[in-house]
Order: C-alpha cells, then sequence, then structure tokens
C-alpha cells in the first residue's frame, strides 16, 4: 500500500467511525432512551473495533496476523488515550484554557501519533 493511498484512506476510517460512533450515540439515548453513558461506552467498544478492521483491511492492507497486528493496535490506543487525558489535564487544569479548544489540539496530537504509530509500528508487515 503506497503512502499517498494511506495517507488518503486513513482520515476517511476516521470520518466514517466518527459518525459510527455518533450514530450509535445518538440512537441510544435519543430514540432508544439508554444512559448516556452506557451508549458512549458501548458505541467506543463498537468503534474501536470498527476502526481497527477498516485501517487492518483497507487503509494498511495489513499481512501481520491479528494476534499480532491487534495487541499493538490495543497498546496504540490506549497510550492515545492517556496521552488524552494529559493534555486535557494540563491545558484545562493548570492553564485554564477552553475545554473545547484543547480537546481539538489533542485531537490533532492523537491523530499524528495514531497514523504514525498504524503505519511505523502497528500494521507493519513482519518481512
Amino acid at each position: 500500500m503506497s503512502l499517498i493511498q494511506r495517507s488518503f484512506r486513513f482520515p476517511l476510517v476516521g470520518i466514517a467511525t466518527a459518525a459510527l460512533y455518533y450514530g450509535l450515540l445518538y440512537t441510544g439515548v435519543e430514540l432508544l432512551n439508554l444512559n448516556v453513558v452506557l451508549c458512549s461506552s458501548a458505541a467506543y467498544v463498537v468503534v474501536i473495533v470498527a476502526n481497527y478492521l477498516m485501517h487492518y483491511s483497507w487503509t494498511f492492507a495489513a499481512a501481520s496476523p491479528h494476534t499480532t497486528a491487534l495487541k499493538r493496535y490495543l497498546v496504540m490506543t490506549g497510550c492515545g488515550f492517556l496521552i488524552n487525558g494529559l493534555i486535557m489535564y494540563v491545558g484545562v487544569s493548570m492553564l485554564q484554557l477552553n475545554y473545547l479548544l484543547i480537546q481539538t489540539v489533542a485531537m490533532a496530537v492523537i491523530i499524528v501519533w495514531n497514523y504514525s504509530l498504524s503505519s511505523l509500528w502497528v500494521f507493519r508487515d513482519e518481512a
């Protein structure tokens, strides 16, 4: 898979999984009248699985086995979660900046983090 193809496909998968997340969240809360936190958590799990599968099969067309790629993906997303929390803590609690501004900065950092690690480690072919 060429760098240009991956660079085009990566954000498309991100947009698709974001739409899936918000669709599931909206459906659960507004149409099924379920608990917001429960819906958010369930939607997050579904989206992590969908995102992994789309990146594995389409964005990176990975040849590495799922046992390797999935473990790496979970480490990457777990670290991304911690990075997001750190940026939010520093920006909002310590620097007293607007949470939406800081979340935008955090999201940009996480996108770069995820793309870099996905390309260089998570879906790298073991040749």
